[in-house]
């Protein structure tokens, strides 16, 4: 009929435990979106918000990464188990992480109540909260509320493993991947070509489209591969996917399948189901990929895995779809299709669980440093939008962050950006219904535009991480990027004057200490609760040094008379920042970092101007160390690349403007020096370097050839 809209098909990705057969095999027609009682505003609507846009989201110094474990002896088991990985990141950020215990079973209500009035606590200052939290514990120890609450802002993992072995097991898996590297990474595909409808769209609008965009990505130098591999579909079993992803390369997997649920005569037991849910179909006559078949082989070793099946990560102990399927079942019409559903969704007073295979991965010491999975029923409304067009770039950019050598929470964070902007939309819709109402009328707008956004806004928010989210892919770019423990970050754009000063590595100044650092007390800490930093460490001067000692930087430096400081409280009445900048990993030098404006002199530090100072000039930048004198451009390089180059020729390597690029740039990334320093001695502005610095993240080394 014309004028009609079009009922397109709602894919399940869905499977009978025992059939082996699609549980929709034809999905549901659009129209059941608004056949059964309209969707309810979304439970946790209103409590969205996203930290630090101004910073680089994979620097933990910047970001901060901290612990949330249950209470109780439980509690301190987990902790216990994973002390080693805490020490490691604590190395990395500079400072002893925050550890939190939580009670069971919060509901949204009190998982947001938790966030507001502990983690966000004003009471803590804004930079000592942790954005990257990893939660221990199954989801009767620590709630999914609380894991989905938390990650509209922070970026969040989970680590549920059998025992305390498995625990500590992983945390020296993922302290070892970051202590070994790899040049490029491999992108991997699997489909499990089954036929059914739900696997055949799902190919066509995201495999496929992910395939092409990486190698357009690729072509344009934007995206560098080892290789990418298409795994061919074996109907007999895993045994292709396993050999597949058993390379000891760095990898992400995309995976689309079924997820294995309740069969038609339901589960035999509790732990059959916690057994089987979730698994990944492969067909009709192949074996699963399950906990079993996947055993102690190699399976991603120090990669990532993104799976796209119903429960691939685990089953809620309340359905986001329950109260929907209940009324399309008691409708008629597609009610008996929606009741087969509901045998897979959990009943009344049964305990959500987290799946058996991705534990299995993460606990396997050849296995995967983090998989992203849905925690419900998945549906293909995360990437199409309407049963009709492609939208496959959500899942693309957390696969993208992740080739890129982005840190796992990084890449979730992408999915809950289209999550965000699906609820963002989602609650204007509800609100202009409650207008309409308010005023006696009929709602004007598509009601079944309302009830898809509400499927993709859950669909959305169904994805979670599994495994530490400041794990990432052991790529030689990524340790250059992201720092080594005891090496401070530097990348953050000095062009804004507002975020001007550089985050070092904190350290605490005990009470009546010299300026001067002796030799045999060069360790470095946070505060009064943070652990103190090993003592062959660089030391330097952390924030909370009095204010007799503070460093001020002259009013003329700052064009706004304020700079920012980077680990702390900037004084109200003074702009003075600490002095706590990179420094070189084999000195004690602190290094000052000083922002100067075009054309004008530099002053030394008050109280130190007789040790000389720098003149900078036509926008160039000087390092000034503690002694007043030009900081020395170290050569200091992680992995054994490339050194900053410093002043004056060199021979015939300087005359190489290109080589010259690409030393300065990685000399940047690696951060053993001052953007200022290693401005100045390549005799550039910070604009040109950070120039380089973008073209360098766009397109990789070959862009500072021109």
């Amino acid at each position: 009929m014309s004028g009609t809209v079009a009922d397109s098909p709602i894919d399940l990705l869905l499977s009978d435990a025992e059939a082996r057969m699609p549980v929709l095999e034809r999905g549901l027609p659009e129209s059941t979106l608004t056949a059964a009682t309209a969707p309810a505003e979304p439970r946790g609507a209103g409590s969205l918000f996203l930290d630090a846009p101004d910073r680089d989201p994979n620097l933990l110094d910047l970001q901060r990464w901290g612990v949330i474990a249950p209470e109780g002896p439980v509690g301190d088991l987990l902790l216990g188990a994973i002390a080693g990985l805490i020490e490691h990141r604590r190395a990395e950020q500079g400072t002893k992480p925050r550890i939190y215990r939580v009670p069971p079973g919060q509901d949204s209500a009190a998982a947001i109540r938790w966030r507001d009035e502990v983690l966000r606590a004003e009471r803590v200052p804004e930079h000592e909260r942790p954005r990257y939290l990893l939660l221990l514990g199954e989801l009767t120890q620590v709630s999914l509320e609380l894991q989905q609450t938390l990650a509209h802002g922070c970026f969040v993992g989970r680590l549920a493993l059998d025992d305390e072995a498995a625990y500590g097991a992983y945390a020296d898996k993922v302290i070892g991947w970051e202590r070994s590297a790899r040049e490029l990474p491999r992108a991997l595909y699997y489909t499990a070509q089954d036929g059914t409808a739900a696997i055949s769209a799902g190919y066509r609008h995201l495999i496929q489209p992910c395939v092409e965009m990486a190698e357009r990505w690729r072509g344009a130098g934007k995206l560098e591969l080892a290789e990418a591999v298409t795994v061919p579909y074996a109907d007999d079993g895993p045994g292709a996917l396993i050999e597949a992803a058993g390379s000891r390369e760095a990898s992400v997997l995309l995976s689309l399948s079924h997820g294995l649920g309740a069969p038609r005569r339901g589960w035999r037991s509790a732990e059959q189901q916690r057994r089987t849910q979730g698994a990944l179909c492969l067909g009709l006559d192949g074996e699963p990929l399950s906990a079993e078949s996947l055993g102690s082989a190699p399976f991603l070793p120090g990669g990532v895995w993104l799976m796209i099946a119903c429960f691939g990560a685990g089953t809620p102990g309340d359905s986001a779809y329950l109260p929907w399927l209940q009324a399309l079942a008691a409708s008629g019409g597609e009610g008996r299709a929606a009741a087969e559903v509901l045998r897979s969704l959990p009943r009344a007073g049964e305990p959500p669980f987290l799946a058996a295979l991705p534990q299995a991965a993460l606990a396997n010491p050849k296995g995967p440093l983090a998989v992203i999975g849905h925690v419900d029923l998945a549906w293909s409304f995360a990437f199409m939008d309407g049963g009709r067009g492609s939208r496959a770039s959500r899942i693309f950019g957390a696969m993208r962050a992740l080739l890129s050598g982005s840190r796992a929470g990084v890449a979730l964070d992408s999915l809950m950006q289209a999550y965000r902007e699906a609820n963002d939309d989602l609650s204007s819709g509800y609100q202009l219904q409650r207008e309409a109402a308010a005023r006696g009328q009929a709602y004007a707008g598509d009601a079944r535009k309302v009830a898809q956004l509400w499927m993709r806004r859950n669909d959305l928010r169904g994805y979670l991480l599994l495994g530490d989210p400041a794990a990432h892919l052991p790529l030689a770019r990524a340790r250059a990027r992201l720092g080594e423990p005891g090496m401070p970050s530097v990348l953050i754009d000095l062009r804004d004057p507002q975020r001007a000063a550089l985050l070092g590595r904190r350290a605490a100044a005990k009470d009546g200490a010299d300026d001067a650092v002796p030799k045999d007390r060069q360790a470095g800490g946070g505060d009064a609760a943070d652990m103190s930093v090993s003592r062959d460490r660089s030391s330097v001067v952390d924030e909370a040094v009095s204010r007799d000692r503070s460093v001020a930087v002259d009013e003329a430096v700052s064009r706004d008379r304020s700079v920012v400081a980077a680990d702390g409280p900037v004084s109200r009445d003074r702009s003075v920042i600490a002095a706590d900048g990179p420094v070189s990993r084999d000195r004690s030098v602190v290094a000052e970092e000083v922002d100067v404006s075009r054309d004008r002199p530099v002053e030394a530090p008050r109280g130190q101007q007789a040790g000389g100072g720098g003149v900078a000039r036509e926008g160039h930048a000087v390092a000034v160390s503690a002694g007043g004198r030009p900081a020395a451009v170290s050569g200091g390089a992680a992995s054994g690349g490339p050194v900053a180059v410093g002043g004056g020729a060199r021979g015939s390597v300087e005359a190489d403007a290109a080589r010259r690029r690409e030393r300065a740039v990685l000399a940047l990334l690696r951060g053993a020096e001052a953007p200022q320093a290693i401005a100045a001695g390549c005799g550039v502005t910070l604009d040109d370097l950070f120039e380089w610095l973008e073209r360098y993240r766009e397109g990789g080394r070959r862009e500072l050839d021109g």
